[in-house]
């Protein structure tokens, strides 16, 4: 796998405040505007309830925008409800490296999975419709599946985030007009890849870690997340998305032969530099940071409060209190003011 760097955001250093001992000036950093308090004459977690409300809302913070991917949920494919289709889904070209695919027992096709379906109870997981790529006829002669190229291309500075639901057929027999097919073992599985691509070029991928853990009869979320740096070879070239059955048998007698995918998404967000009090690491400072941060405050002169979560270093100005002077640095990085549920 080619990847500049699976996704990882910290923080580094500290911001020191200038000027600690005697007040907190109003500042306006990027659209942001905090409170000018006296640091000596207000208790801290007192000051805290009033002056959330005077942040500014025209601050944009940084959200994961969703990337177009034509028919995500397969359900521009109609198949009878309960049944199966041997097919092509929309949009989705095959990708068959080994020309294993025929059109009778080495097939793609489209499934139509409403609640209570024999092959999955619970439905399918967006919409009624999914995918399926099923390999019997040549047990591990090699992967075969689904592939589609993407308007976008691999930009510098982003984060991609690839979800795909990936299922585990469960053996019966279909509902009319199906039905004439009889009955289907499909009990094991034969493993799977969902890949994100630029330039032909595998740049990320979930290589079957979900095998052991997907019953029968049901689909369980893939995830894969990249970030890509300025220096990545594959710069401006297509995004693409396969979705593999690896074709490998799982036992002699329970050999897998299918596997199934519905709601695929991709997102993508600018990389963002380390802020001071972007405690969850979403790349802004909002009321969820503030959340945390109020736990921490112990007041000046005295350590973090004991309430503080594990984890969330609140001590922005690094003197070991956290205190009005580092509320006043994580108000000049604030820059959401929703309301408070």
């Amino acid at each position: 796998m080619n990847t500049d760097s699976m996704h990882e955001v910290g923080r580094s250093g500290k911001t020191h405040a200038a000027n600690a001992g005697s007040s907190v000036k109003r500042k306006s950093i990027g659209g942001a505007t905090s409170m000018e308090v006296g640091v000596t004459r207000c208790r801290p977690r007192r000051l805290l309830a009033l002056v959330i409300a005077t942040f500014a809302s025209d601050a944009v913070s940084i959200e994961p925008v969703p990337l177009a991917i034509s028919n995500p949920g397969f359900e521009a494919d109609f198949v009878s409800e309960g049944c199966f289709e041997v097919l092509f889904p929309a949009a989705w070209p095959v990708y068959d490296p080994n020309g294993i695919l025929n059109g009778g027992g080495n097939s793609v096709g489209g499934l139509n999975l409403p609640p209570g379906s024999v092959f999955f109870p619970a439905g399918a997981p967006q919409g009624d419709h999914a995918a399926l790529v099923f390999l019997s006829s040549t047990i591990g002669a090699g992967p075969a599946g689904l592939t589609q190229v993407l308007g976008d291309t691999l930009q510098a500075d982003t984060t991609y985030t690839l979800t795909v639901q990936v299922g585990n057929i469960a053996s019966g027999i279909g509902p009319p007009p199906c039905d004439v097919f009889g009955f289907f073992d499909l009990d094991g599985f034969p493993g799977y890849q969902v890949q994100l691509l630029a330039g032909g070029v595998v740049i990320a991928e979930d290589d079957n870690s979900l095998a052991a853990t997907i019953p029968e009869g049901e689909f369980r979320l893939s995830t894969i997340q990249v970030s890509v740096g300025n220096t990545h070879p594959q710069l401006g070239d297509p995004l693409e998305i396969r979705l593999i059955n690896l074709n490998v048998a799982d036992t002699p007698g329970d050999p897998g032969i299918e596997v199934d995918f519905d709601d695929v998404r991709l997102v993508a967000q600018p990389a963002c530099a380390a802020v001071d009090g972007d405690f969850d690491t979403d790349c802004d400072v909002d009321l969820d940071d503030f959340g945390q941060f109020r736990l921490c405050v112990g007041g000046p002169n005295q350590r973090p409060s004991k309430s503080c979560p594990p984890g969330v270093d609140a001590d922005l100005d690094g003197d070991l209190h956290v205190d009005l002077i580092d509320y006043a640095i994580f108000s000049a990085s604030f820059t959401d003011a929703r309301e408070a549920e």
